[in-house]
């Protein structure tokens, strides 16, 4: 007698459990689909609180809620990620920031990688974003600070090397500007050489109005061996010309603009340098030039061409 009662108790417990369970998965549903219906209207945070409860239900359930749970823990990390960037759009910084986070713990916590390499690939875009207005409005110390937590975010991220070299170069800081602009370059950012360039070719001009003639032939090189660029040339000619190195001025006035000028001064190069058939081939070209025509004249007889 004893050994039936204990099996009428246990069938009582078991069928006891299952009714319960099945209450509890019947509430998890009901949060289930709140939450859907909340995300599917487009609101984010009370669909996620709606998926937190399910799961925790479903958690709960054992194997009744396997399915439920791996459902809210494909969903949550997904719909933080979608507030976060609504809330980028509306420049809501800081809740974006505090949501990306969010979205980055929970898709840690669920083995979701995908989701989380995304959730911190944006976080990193949210200073760039930031830097990009700073810099716009003329805060270039400010843009120069978010940039740097851009990168600090990201290593890996080429525009944020670039706009930081582009705030760093609008700062004065040229070395700190290249060392940013190599980088980017190095990462594969299509616009990286072009701003290199750029860089250089106005810090040379600059040192050639300085007279540091030394400097703005270097400094205009390092433009020239990125791409040709005719001004960098004209910066490298002339200011060799200056230093009376006739033999740097040769090998970059010629790619300069092919001014009457440029060519009277590459002839007088060709003249100082002792190359007597390259100077007169090149002072012939300015004859017809009212301004240097005749010195040219003058300097063809003199040297009996």
């Amino acid at each position: 007698m004893k050994r039936i009662t204990k099996l009428f108790l246990t069938a009582a417990v078991v069928l006891f459990a299952g009714s319960v369970f099945a209450q509890d998965m019947t509430q998890a549903g009901e949060f289930y689909q709140k939450g859907t219906e909340a995300y599917q209207a487009g609101n984010e945070m009370e669909a996620v609180k709606n998926f937190k409860e399910a799961l925790k239900i479903a958690e709960a359930a054992g194997e009744e809620g396997v399915e439920m749970v791996q459902g809210c823990k494909d969903m949550i990390p997904q719909i933080l990620l979608s507030a976060a960037g609504k809330m980028v759009a509306a420049k809501d910084y800081a809740n974006a920031e505090t949501t990306y986070n969010e979205a980055l713990e929970a898709a840690k916590s669920f083995g979701n990688e995908a989701v989380a390499k995304n959730a911190e690939t944006k976080l990193a875009q949210i200073p760039l974003q930031q830097g990009g207005e700073a810099l716009n409005a003329g805060n270039t110390e400010e843009a120069i600070g978010l940039f740097q937590k851009a990168v600090e975010r990201d290593a890996n991220n080429a525009k944020a090397h670039l706009f930081l070299g582009m705030a760093l170069n609008k700062a004065g800081k040229s070395a700190d500007a290249e060392a940013s602009l190599i980088k980017a370059k190095e990462l594969g950012d299509a616009n990286a050489e072009k701003t290199l360039s750029q860089m250089y070719v106005a810090s040379a001009n600059e040192a050639m109005k300085a007279k540091k003639f030394s400097e703005a032939i270097s400094t205009a090189e390092k433009a020239l061996a990125i791409a040709p660029n005719p001004t960098a040339s004209l910066i490298a000619g002339m200011s060799a010309y200056q230093a009376k190195n006739w033999n740097k001025a040769i090998a970059h006035l010629p790619n300069a603009p092919a001014s009457a000028q440029n060519l009277y001064i590459l002839a007088s190069c060709y003249e100082n340098a002792g190359k007597k058939a390259q100077a007169c081939a090149t002072y012939r070209k300015v004859t017809g030039d009212a301004k240097f025509g005749p010195t040219a004249k003058q300097k063809l007889a003199k040297l009996g061409c």
